[in-house]
C-alpha cells in the first residue's frame, strides 16, 4: 500500500489561566510547563486505510496525558517500514513506541531492541492474536485489530448468474467461465504495485503451504525445500496469472485506490484482496452487496485468512517506560477511540467481548468460518518468510507477469535468496 514517507509533528497548545501575574511571570510559568512536556517518537508502519489514525490517538491523548505529545513518522508498512526500522535500529535511533503488524513484534524482538510487554496490558487481548506476539512465553507487542483476507464478491453478481460460492478449482473455473460468456469480468485485478503480488502469493502459500507445513520456511533455509523443485509453488505463482489473464486488459497499470473503486462500481465480480478495499464501499454506503470467501487452493479445504494487523511496540531503551504503558493502556481501554479506529480503517477488534460499534457487512459469513475452525492466521507464513523476502521475490514474480521474465528463472532467485527470508 504505497505511501510517501511522512513525518508529522503534533504539538497541541495548552491552555493555562493566570490570575494576579504579570506577563513576566506567564512567560516564566508557560516555560517551566514547556520543560515538564515529554514527547514520545512514534515511528507508524501504515497500510492504506491507516492513515489518519494519528489524529485520532493524538486527540484522545491530548485528553487523558495534556503533558504527553507524540512524534509521529508515519511510513507505508509494505515499501518502507522495515528498512527505515533497520537504519534506526543500526543508528541506535529507536523511537518510544513502533506500530507494524503482529510477525514485526516476532522479528525484532531478536535485535534487543524491543521491551516485553506487561502482561496486563494483554489481559483483555484475545488468545488468538496474544499468541501471535509472543516467543517463550514473552509478548513483545500489543495487537490492536485484524483484518480478513481471501475473495469479496458481489453478491448481486452472483445471484443474477446463479452462481455459487467455489470450494474447488475447478468449480471457481466454472464460475469464471459464466462470468465471461455473460460479458462481466471476473476478477478486479491491479499489479502495479510489488507488494500486491507479494500479498497475494502469500494467500495462495498459506492455503496451499503453510496450511499443510507451519515450519516449511525453516525448510527451505536448510535446504529442504526449495521454489525451483516446488510444483505447489509454481501454482501459487500461476494463481496470480489465472487473475491477470481474466482481469481488465491493463490490469498491470492499475494501482490499487483505481481497482477498489471499480470494484465498488460494479466492474468486477470478485477481487482477491483484503477487508481494507471496503474503504470505498463503506463511504458510498454500498457494503452490503458484498461477501467473502477463501480462494480455493489445490486440495479443496482453503480456509479464510485472519492478519493480526496493527501492533504496538516499545523500545527497550525508552526513558518513557511509564509513559508509553499509559498510552498502549488508553489505546486498550478507550473503546470510544477504538471504535472510531476500526469504523475507520474496517478492521475487526482483538479485545475480548469488545462491543462492536459497526458490524461489517462480511461479519456474518466471517463468524461461519471462524465458528467452523477454517480460519488460517497469516502470521503462520509471515513470520517464516518476512516481508521483505516475499515484496523482492514478488518484484521477480510482477517481471514474469510483464512478460519480462521466464517463471524458472522466478524460482531459482527465491531459492538463491533463501538465507534473506528470516532475520538473521
Amino acid at each position: 500500500m504505497v505511501r510517501k514517507m511522512r513525518k508529522r509533528i503534533f504539538l497541541v497548545g495548552m491552555l493555562m489561566t493566570s490570575f494576579g501575574i504579570t506577563g513576566c511571570q506567564q512567560t516564566a510559568d508557560a516555560v517551566a510547563n514547556e520543560e515538564e512536556m515529554i514527547y514520545l517518537s512514534v515511528l507508524a508502519g501504515q497500510s492504506t486505510p491507516d492513515a489518519g489514525i494519528e489524529d485520532m490517538i493524538d486527540e484522545k491523548v491530548a485528553e487523558i496525558l495534556p503533558n504527553v505529545r507524540l512524534e509521529w513518522e508515519c511510513v507505508d508498512w509494505g515499501e518502507n517500514f522495515d528498512a527505515e526500522v533497520n537504519a534506526r535500529f543500526a543508528a541506535g535511533d529507536i523511537p518510544d513506541i513502533l506500530i507494524g503488524k503482529a510477525q514485526d513484534a516476532r522479528h525484532y524482538y531478536a535485535t534487543g531492541n524491543l521491551a516485553e510487554i506487561e502482561p496486563m496490558l494483554l489481559e483483555e487481548i484475545e488468545d488468538s492474536a496474544k499468541n501471535t506476539v509472543m516467543v517463550d512465553g514473552i509478548a513483545y507487542g500489543i495487537p490492536y485489530n485484524s483484518w480478513y483476507q481471501g475473495v469479496i464478491y458481489n453478491k448481486k453478481i452472483f445471484e443474477k448468474y446463479k452462481l455459487d460460492v467455489p470450494k474447488s478449482r475447478l468449480e471457481l473455473e466454472q464460475v469464471v467461465d459464466t462470468l465471461e460468456k455473460n460479458g462481466v469480468v471476473p476478477f478486479a485485478g491491479h499489479f502495479q504495485e510489488n507488494w500486491s503480488v507479494g500479498n497475494t502469493t502469500m494467500q495462495f502459500m498459506l492455503n496451499n503451504i503453510f496450511a499443510k507445513n507451519p515450519l516449511w520456511g525453516d525448510a527451505f533455509r536448510d535446504g529442504k525445500e526449495s521454489y525451483s523443485d516446488n510444483a505447489v509453488i509454481q501454482d501459487c505463482m500461476e494463481c496470480n496469472q489465472y487473475i491477470l489473464e481474466h482481469t481488465w486488459e491493463d490490469a498491470l497499470s492499475v494501482d490499487q485506490a483505481a481497482c477498489d473503486n471499480r470494484f465498488d462500481n460494479g466492474e468486477a465480480a470478485m477481487y482477491l484482496t483484503g477487508t481494507w478495499s471496503l474503504q470505498f464501499s463503506n463511504q458510498n454506503q454500498q457494503s452490503e452487496e458484498y461477501g467473502i470467501f477463501p480462494y480455493p487452493n489445490l486440495t479443496g479445504d482453503s480456509k479464510l485468512i485472519r492478519e493480526t494487523n496493527m501492533t504496538f511496540m516499545k523500545s527497550a531503551t525508552t526513558e518513557y517506560s511509564d509513559e508509553v504503558d499509559k498510552i498502549f493502556e488508553i489505546l486498550i481501554s478507550d473503546e470510544e477511540l477504538m471504535g472510531e479506529i476500526l469504523n475507520y480503517t474496517q478492521t475487526f477488534s482483538v479485545k475480548k467481548e469488545y462491543k462492536k460499534e459497526f458490524e461489517s457487512c462480511l461479519q456474518d459469513e466471517i463468524n461461519i468460518y471462524e465458528k467452523s475452525g477454517q480460519i488460517i492466521e497469516a502470521t503462520v507464513g509471515n513470520t517464516q518468510l518476512i516481508w521483505f523476502f516475499q515484496n523482492d521475490v514478488a518484484a521477480q514474480e510482477l517481471m514474469w507477469l510483464q512478460g519480462k521474465k521466464e517463471l524458472d528463472e522466478v524460482l531459482m532467485y527465491a531459492d538463491l535468496h533463501r538465507l534473506e527470508s528470516i532475520i538473521q
